[in-house]
């Protein structure tokens, strides 16, 4: 059985889908106090787990090291020169997973079947979601919205990346940058003042636009390169 996960970013926060067969992630981030380690970091991404508790939910990840994504057909108007705005944010996304050196890497295809989907749409924050194969799981829209698909070995093996065409350029690299990364398996965003401006996954900011530190360590632990 394939089932969604489902994850709405907003500026500040994301909220979450109330999927009916989809894992439940929760609707803000998983607060801790003071610097993780890189295991403890891992394990609150992947599964939303504490130092002191247990996961919230299965780990998810792809099952194979080189994954595709391209830019599908928006549904619905969208603004002229939208595409060219988002490409870039696109392409520094697929830069900065390749250059952490992890066992996993995306390449940009124009072909029409991907497994990372990259959709505008005009929808705005606040939209109701329902389910749509191949292109959401039910929620409540952000200025970007992630779904990822797994089968029954919590094998992720097709993720869906819908951006608001509302979204401001200020907001845009970093938002994409995030989407990508969650689509790999790093569900949870985190929050924790040591974190904010530094990490991708920080559940209060929305600035950053490199992965380094952490979050490069946490990928290559996440999918170890191959000797």
């Amino acid at each position: 059985m394939v089932k969604a996960l489902t994850l709405a970013l907003c500026l500040m926060t994301h909220g979450l889908a109330t999927p009916a067969l989809a894992d439940l992630v929760p609707s803000d981030g998983i607060a801790t106090s003071g610097p993780l380690t890189d295991a403890e970091f891992l394990r609150l991404a992947t599964c939303g787990a504490t130092p002191d508790s247990d996961c919230l939910s299965p780990v998810l990840r792809w099952d194979k090291p080189r994954l595709t994504l391209r830019i599908g057909s928006s549904k619905g108007d969208t603004p002229s020169g939208f595409e060219a705005r988002l490409m870039p944010a696109v392409r520094n996304a697929i830069n900065e997973v390749n250059a952490v050196g992890a066992g996993v890497s995306i390449s940009f295809t124009n072909a029409p079947v991907a497994d990372i989907t990259v959709l505008a749409t005009p929808l705005g924050e606040g939209t109701e979601l329902g389910e749509e194969p191949g292109f959401s799981g039910p929620g409540v829209m952000g200025v970007g919205y992630m779904t990822v698909w797994s089968d029954e070995r919590n094998r992720i093996v097709e993720a869906v990346i819908l951006i608001s065409t509302t979204i401001t350029d200020s907001d845009l690299t970093s938002v994409v940058l995030e989407e990508v990364t969650q689509s790999l398996g790093f569900l949870y965003d985190i929050e924790n003042p040591d974190y904010e401006g530094v990490s991708i996954l920080s559940q209060t900011s929305n600035t950053t636009t490199r992965l380094a530190g952490q979050d490069a360590a946490i990928l290559r632990l996440h999918y170890p390169a191959k000797p």
